[in-house]
């Protein structure tokens, strides 16, 4: 066969994705060495599938939405002004400086809570230094989830009985691991403390030798999409 004539071939040689078919069931057949209508008369392939059952959506691949490509969503952010808190009162902590926050899922600005786009398992990391220098004896930090306290997701820390600046300067820590849906989902940190004056107490965000006193972060573990 002449080489003009080989080449004429590969040419006009494709594969052919066809949705028109009145029937696209998953698994349907893939036919090869079809013949087409035009005056070529070449062979093609026909993949028949149906975008209603489509049998990649759930898994690792979601053909129905645009591919998301954060592989390692993570954030750190943390107090860069004091705040204010009412006596016995649990309190959101606004956290308004991000040092880091690979994906852009962290709201620093209006509603202070991280809610990732990527659905899975994630590590939450909360810790809160308690500076108001007064006579606290009871104070709490807690990982909050859709706004809803988890009663098993807080740190407490109680000294009853003594007195005098109980746990002044005292940093609580705390950390859980939650499923997050990849939409709808999101984390908070909340703070409560209770003085023996009965007045209002404040969360600080660091003094000179802790600058980083108060803090939430997170971690992507397991992608479950």
């Amino acid at each position: 066969m002449p080489l003009s004539r080989i080449k004429s071939k590969m040419e006009v040689s494709q594969l052919r994705l066809d949705s028109s078919a009145a029937s696209t069931d998953v698994n349907e057949r893939v036919l090869l060495d079809g013949t087409d209508s035009s005056d070529t008369n070449d062979g093609y392939a026909v993949i028949l599938e149906d975008s209603t059952a489509n049998a990649f959506d759930g898994g690792p691949f979601i053909l129905s939405q645009a591919p998301i490509t954060v592989a390692n969503p993570t954030f750190r952010a943390r107090l860069i002004a004091n705040q204010n808190m009412s006596h016995s009162t649990f309190t959101k902590i606004g956290y308004t400086l991000a040092d880091f926050d690979v994906g852009g899922y962290y709201d620093n600005t209006t509603n202070y809570r991280y809610q990732p786009l990527v659905a899975g398992y994630y590590q939450f990391n909360i810790g809160q230094m308690e500076y108001s220098n007064l006579d606290v004896y009871d104070f709490i930090v807690e990982l909050r989830v859709n706004g809803a306290p988890q009663s098993e997701s807080r740190l407490r820390l109680i000294t009853p009985g003594v007195d005098n600046e109980d746990i002044y300067a005292t940093i609580c820590t705390h950390s859980d691991i939650y499923h997050m849906n990849g939409t709808t989902d999101y984390v908070e940190g909340w703070a409560r403390s209770v003085s023996e004056e009965g007045s209002g107490t404040m969360i600080i965000y660091g003094d000179h030798l802790y600058p980083y006193g108060s803090w939430l972060s997170g971690h992507l573990i397991s992608r479950t999409s």
